[in-house]
């Protein structure tokens, strides 16, 4: 069952990696252009395979290595290769500051000067990956530049472990949500600005269901678009409905008043901030959303089996592909197996 998905084979092209850690100046205020000198652990092949991309997907893409003798590694790094804006305040929290990757849609981004207010006074170091801008690859720079700044600044500040979260403006929150959804062990929350995605669509599957469980039970997606951007306020509204038909407790947004497609000033920051370290609460309804989500699952599951049992292998599969997509992780390992089925079946057609 082989498809060629961008995402897929992307991955197919990443390489080994390897470097010495260094400290950094972590003078408070904002630093330009530090040099990431040790690579994030988190930046494997595998380990990028497993988190996101669908079950399907990932199979073939090691199917398509295996048969070639090779295996999924990271890309290569080097002192040099990754840099980032940091800004952090003068006092550090009792428990060690807060941090937020900030992913901005260009290589370069100036942070808006009344952040640093909002920053200082809730401790929270921002750090921002030059050169991850939307022009570049997502597998290949975008997602390993976020996890390399999380790491420079979690190996060189004291970092509260419940305060670590990934954001963006535009482009970057799209990115910050599929990294926040599939690193839901490392990042608390995603802050968004003017950017989302719905989850299941755009090669953004739901992933393992023990990542999802944790990612829909404690992360909290922060969907912020002003008033004016109309083309992004619908989109969040659909990702919400999304997140809401996935059954996730701390999905939420609002409106800032007269703001077109950029990021919030100091007010709308602050009150972003509220809502990504605010506490998850999981609503009455919660227990019966998963059944019913479950259920959902279970009966596509079905269907694409139904289809094959009546001997209509084309059709089982073209069903599974849909499913594997919308529901990704939460589909496996029974999608992986009925794959294995369906495509003895196709081999035994073409005889």
């Amino acid at each position: 069952m082989r498809r060629h998905r961008m995402a897929a084979w992307a991955l197919v092209m990443l390489a080994c990696a390897g470097a010495a850690n260094a400290a950094i100046d972590a003078a408070p205020g904002w630093v330009e252009g530090q040099v990431v000198q040790a690579p994030s652990d988190l930046v494997d092949g595998p380990q990028f395979a497993r988190r996101l991309l669908s079950p399907l997907s990932g199979r073939d893409v090691a199917r398509f290595l295996a048969a070639e003798g090779r295996s999924l590694a990271a890309e290569p790094f080097a002192p040099g290769d990754f840099l980032v804006d940091m800004y952090v305040p003068r006092q550090v929290p009792e428990a060690g500051y807060g941090l937020l990757v900030f992913v901005p849609p260009m290589d370069e981004f100036a942070m808006p000067s009344d952040w640093k207010r909002v920053l200082e006074q809730r401790g929270i170091v921002l750090v921002q990956p030059q050169g991850a801008g939307n022009d570049a690859d997502v597998f290949g720079r975008r997602i390993p530049a976020v996890l390399h700044a999380y790491a420079h600044a979690t190996a060189n500040l004291r970092i509260d472990p419940a305060r670590r979260y990934v954001g963006g403006f535009s482009g970057g929150a799209r990115l910050a949500q599929r990294v926040a959804l599939a690193w839901p062990d490392v990042f608390q929350g995603s802050l968004q600005f003017a950017g989302s995605v719905q989850v299941g669509d755009n090669l953004m599957p739901p992933p393992e269901r023990a990542l999802f469980e944790l990612a829909r039970s404690r992360s909290r997606f922060v969907l912020v678009s002003g008033s004016q951007d109309m083309p992004n306020r619908r989109n969040d509204d659909l990702s919400r409905e999304r997140f809401d038909a996935l059954c996730f407790d701390g999905a939420s947004g609002f409106v800032p008043s007269r703001l077109d497609h950029w990021v919030p000033d100091a007010r709308g920051l602050a009150k972003a901030l509220d809502r990504l370290e605010s506490p998850v609460q999981a609503p009455a309804t919660a227990e019966a959303c998963r059944a019913t989500l479950d259920a959902a699952v279970t009966a596509a599951l079905d269907a694409a089996e139904a289809s094959l049992a009546a001997g209509d292998a084309i059709a089982a599969r073209d069903a599974l592909v849909q499913l594997d997509d919308r529901y990704g992780g939460l589909a496996s390992p029974r999608s992986l197996e009925l794959a294995r089925r369906i495509e003895a079946a196709l081999s035994g057609q073409d005889r």
